[in-house]
């Protein structure tokens, strides 16, 4: 009984974070409330899965990956989401530390960014999932959040999830991901996608429409991707489910997108990107950040 009702109280501690996180990225993503939100959240997520769980090995089919799962420690949750060991960070005092320095605009190295990015992002998810491995809504609503929040700071501006059409005479209005419209800049139409899977045609379609009603310089193609793993419970094994060939037909025939950033890249997709170097662009999440580095730079900051 007691631990049943210590489980609530997590599972309530983490659900309240999660609402606040939610609730202030819809009133203004890139604010300090939601930059606040989103660090306590991964905070009370770091601290749960530090305490109350335990590190699940499992067998990669990806070369060159290692790939581990949280479980609650009597063992009786499902496994989270495959975690690439490489990018995670477990020290939750560096984590806060690294996120508060850079929404503070100081200095940061790159490397030491992507380490942290990924785990804000893939933290969180993991402990709903070891809560409820149903929940695909959560995890990608809080995602959304996340690349919302950095890329409004990024950017200095809000994003809306409205594009107006004019077809003859009417009116048409499509819901999309984010879209950011940067002052003297050509607007971003950002897909924001834990996986993708088949569904994801939906983007280059997106982006095919913004292009014929605008003209093809008035929204450049942004997507940003988290991973394309996928466990088997029964055996532990990771794999990744990709479609190369698609990928290269969308991007070669029904439109074209700027940049594709992948937290973690699928194998296939970066060989597809590096046998398509004049078709595709596929890069990790942290070089948007190495960019950002660059462009300071250049301006002499």
């Amino acid at each position: 009984m007691a631990k049943r009702k210590a489980r609530e109280g997590d599972e309530l501690l983490l659900h309240n974070a999660y609402q606040a996180t939610k609730q202030s990225c819809k009133a203004m993503y890139g604010s300090a409330a939601s930059a606040a939100a989103i660090d306590t959240l991964v905070g009370i997520s770091l601290k749960f899965l530090k305490e109350k769980c335990k590190k699940v090995a499992l067998h990669s089919a990806v070369p060159g990956k290692v790939y581990f799962s949280f479980q609650s420690k009597d063992g009786k949750s499902q496994l989270s989401r495959p975690i690439n060991k490489a990018h995670f960070d477990h020290n939750l005092d560096a984590v806060s530390r690294e996120w508060k320095a850079w929404r503070a605009g100081k200095a940061y190295n790159a490397d030491t960014m992507a380490r942290m990015v990924y785990t804000v992002a893939i933290a969180p998810c993991a402990v709903m999932e070891v809560f409820d491995k149903g929940n695909k809504k959560g995890p990608a609503t809080y995602f959304e959040c996340l690349i919302g929040h950095i890329f409004s700071v990024a950017y200095g501006v809000e994003p809306r999830q409205k594009a107006t059409l004019r077809v003859n005479e009417k009116t048409v209005r499509l819901t999309m991901d984010l879209i950011f419209d940067p002052p003297l800049k050509p607007s971003i139409h950002m897909p924001v996608k834990l996986s993708t899977r088949e569904r994801i045609v939906q983007a280059w379609a997106h982006q095919r429409l913004l292009d014929a009603a605008f003209g093809g310089k008035k929204y450049r193609g942004v997507m940003v991707l988290f991973a394309e793993t996928k466990l088997d419970l029964q055996t532990k094994e990771v794999v990744e489910i990709c479609v190369p060939d698609q990928w290269l037909a969308y991007q070669a025939f029904l439109a074209k997108f700027d940049q594709i950033f992948y937290f973690d890249i699928p194998a296939k997709y970066a060989q597809l990107a590096k046998d398509n170097a004049d078709i595709i662009s596929i890069q990790y999440f942290g070089d948007f950040f190495a960019e950002k580095l660059a462009e300071k730079g250049d301006r002499g900051e």
